[in-house]
């Protein structure tokens, strides 16, 4: 007889207690109980990820952090790494424990070339306390706002001269792809 292969679905506790095992020359994240090594950034995705850090830096330091590529654990059984996550302070800086859906504000993937690029999306929402999320989506120069309204799809896409922003940072979907990409 014959036996099948099942993947294994990882709990967040089993995906700590083997991450010390795992090749340290990669980057990895738990995405709805499945382990993913993460690409390297290409230089227009990170450039995205750093403008965006760069523009909150006027987020009142008080109230927010402004976390770039750090673990931010969502349920039921995801440790995914945002390219940004805006957070609540805590004045031991997330030290003791990661933060959670419900500490996060804002998250933002930047998409170029992923694997299954609105899976992350749908998981974050799934969680229920992320208010808001954005999808920078790359090849088709237009931003993707997610909301636990709809989980598997966006409530609104932006292009061109759209505005969008958080908490009194406003950008432009132009603004965005102009000033990074210069194309």
């Amino acid at each position: 007889m014959a036996i099948a292969y099942q993947p294994h679905h990882f709990s967040r506790a089993e995906y700590y207690a083997i991450a010390d095992s795992l090749d340290p020359s990669l980057r990895y994240e738990l995405v709805n109980g499945t382990i993913y090594a993460m690409s390297p950034a290409k230089p227009a995705h990170a450039g995205v990820v750093t403008f965006f850090a760069n523009r909150f830096r006027s987020l009142d330091a008080a109230k927010y952090l402004i976390r770039m590529q750090e673990t931010l654990e969502i349920e039921p059984d995801s440790s995914p790494q945002p390219d940004i996550a805006i957070v609540a302070f805590r004045d031991d800086y997330y030290g003791a424990l990661h933060p959670n859906g419900g500490d996060a504000a804002l998250v933002i993937e930047v998409g170029d070339t992923e694997r299954k690029p609105r899976e992350k999306m749908s998981d974050y929402m799934r969680d229920g306390r992320i208010p808001t999320a954005w999808r920078i989506d790359i090849p088709h120069r237009r931003i993707e706002l997610w909301e636990p309204s709809d989980v598997e799809h966006p409530i609104q896409l932006f292009h061109g001269s759209d505005a969008f922003g958080f908490v009194g940072v406003s950008f432009t979907v132009d603004e965005v792809f102009t000033t990074v990409l210069k194309r």
